[in-house]
């Protein structure tokens, strides 16, 4: 029998880089399924905490489409300056509904601009909540929700 041991989670975020340094992997899903075909099982909730702890980025290749890349760490961004190159790639749309703003994004990215939101330590922000192609931020009141909605739209317009 060629039965292999289970990759422990240091082998496994090796081989995760990998994968996104040689393939164009835009969801968690693809990257899931890639490293099944190199014989790691693995399920989406491991993927999504290993792509937290790797710091992985949402790109844009050259046709448009997102990917995973490896963070580029060596020059640090200003929080707003990252939030903004998020919300101005893969943001769509902005709405309020009571103390939430709904923001719409390109398929597979809500997380990822979600986390830049986050970075910013606003002090209106609650928290927030992705889906895959929307996310939520959650603040005290309606007039809060306007404000922030006003300031996410600066953010993706710029």
């Amino acid at each position: 029998m060629n039965e292999r041991a289970p990759l422990g989670k240091t082998e496994r975020q090796r081989l995760i880089q990998t994968v996104v340094q040689q393939r164009e992997v835009s969801t968690q899903r693809e990257l899931v399924s890639a490293l099944g075909a190199l014989g790691c099982e693995v399920t989406q909730a491991t993927v999504s905490r290993d792509i937290r702890e790797l710091d992985l980025q949402k790109v844009r290749t050259h046709l448009g489409r997102a990917k995973y890349v490896l963070s580029s760490r060596e020059r640090p961004k200003d929080p707003e300056q990252a939030a903004q190159h998020v919300m101005r790639d893969f943001a769509r749309s902005t709405s309020v509904a009571q103390q939430l703003v709904v923001v719409r994004c390109e398929i597979g990215t809500a997380s990822t601009v979600a986390r830049q939101i986050d970075n910013l330590n606003h002090t209106d922000v609650v928290g927030t909540l992705a889906g895959d192609d929307t996310f939520v931020v959650i603040v005290g009141d309606g007039d809060q929700a306007q404000n922030m909605k006003r300031y996410l739209d600066r953010l993706r317009e710029a």
